[in-house]
């Protein structure tokens, strides 16, 4: 299992070295810019110097008159470079912190996450596969629509489609755990058999695709059977969803599409199965999902992302509170005074 504190402690150094180099390319861009232009500059000047006096009068009252649009073209030239750089920055950061969960949500259960910023997310998770045919046509579409989703895999169904489970890896998805055998009854289950229905899933997992995941979805969402407190006793956080698609009941794609659209909500989790059973209807209906929440302005994030948009959130909430408490004593100390 990932020790979490461990990540977060990488988290923090990689970010500090990714705002470095930021700074470190943005620094070095602009000076290489300018004195590209300058050396151009003087060397165009020296021809026109060599030419006769009136010729370099000429040149110089033209090169002045050039200035505001040289400085325009250097100010365009490195600002798309800032950006492609900044974007460069953020797909890494993505991607280096693509499974890991902050600290806030460890050991913690997750349903809804509501998020106060004007920018609209929601996450697509994936339950019961992988599976043959379905999974893979999920895949397809998502890939097409530059669409990011968390898988939660049985076990024995990731053992039996193993390349399917490297492919939801290695086209940028987060895997998660979701039992071995899916055992979705209320009634206490043995230590050993909790322990072997999350342990060998993560085992596999990690065999399979190098990954470790705190991500753990109990089977129908069931947190009384001692399955979700043995994943909290090892500091992975607990997933449910907020908008229930009900696919495994409705056949119908106009059905399902219609429930997720109406219960989609910034921070939302949209709960789909791509594996279980007979899944064309999923598969005919996630276009016209995906299509009807671009309309209402959502982006999609995976649930590590999603989590550490929230916890941003709530830092940036702290520290405005500290701020505001170290104001009022200040201005009470000054009152004293």
């Amino acid at each position: 299992m990932t020790n979490l504190g461990s990540l977060s402690r990488q988290g923090k150094s990689l970010a500090t070295l990714i705002a470095a180099s930021g700074s470190f390319l943005i620094g070095m861009l602009l000076p290489m810019e300018i004195w590209t232009n300058q050396q151009t500059t003087t060397k165009a000047t020296t021809v026109k110097t060599a030419t006769s006096t009136n010729t370099k009068q000429i040149n110089q009252s033209t090169n002045n008159k050039e200035t505001p649009l040289e400085v325009i073209k250097i100010s365009s030239v490195v600002a798309k470079k800032i950006n492609n750089t900044k974007q460069e920055l953020r797909e890494l950061e993505l991607k280096t912190f693509n499974f890991s969960v902050p600290k806030r949500f460890q050991s913690q259960t997750v349903k809804n996450v509501t998020l106060n910023s004007k920018q609209k997310v929601i996450s697509l998770t994936f339950d019961d596969g992988p599976w043959n045919n379905t999974t893979e046509q999920i895949l397809d579409i998502l890939k097409k629509h530059n669409i990011r989703a968390t898988f939660f895999v049985v076990g024995q169904h990731l053992n039996v489609r193993q390349e399917i489970g490297k492919k939801i890896v290695e086209e940028g998805h987060v895997i998660a755990n979701h039992t071995w055998n899916h055992p979705s009854k209320s009634s206490k289950m043995s230590p050993d058999r909790i322990k072997s229905e999350i342990g060998r899933t993560a085992d596999l997992i990690y065999k399979i695709t190098g990954r470790t995941t705190n991500l753990f979805r109990p089977p129908g969402g069931v947190l009384v059977n001692g399955l979700a407190d043995y994943a909290k006793e090892r500091k992975h956080t607990v997933v449910l969803w907020s908008a229930d698609s009900v696919d495994w009941y409705y056949r119908s794609a106009q059905k399902i599409t219609k429930k997720v659209l109406n219960k989609a909500s910034n921070g939302g989790i949209v709960l789909l199965h791509d594996g279980g059973g007979p899944r064309g209807h999923v598969v005919e209906a996630l276009p016209n999902i995906i299509a009807g929440l671009k309309k209402q302005g959502y982006e999609f994030v995976t649930i590590p992302e999603l989590l550490t948009i929230k916890d941003r959130e709530l830092h940036q909430a702290e520290l405005a509170k500290k701020r505001e408490v170290k104001k009022q004593e200040t201005n009470a100390q000054e009152d004293k005074e």
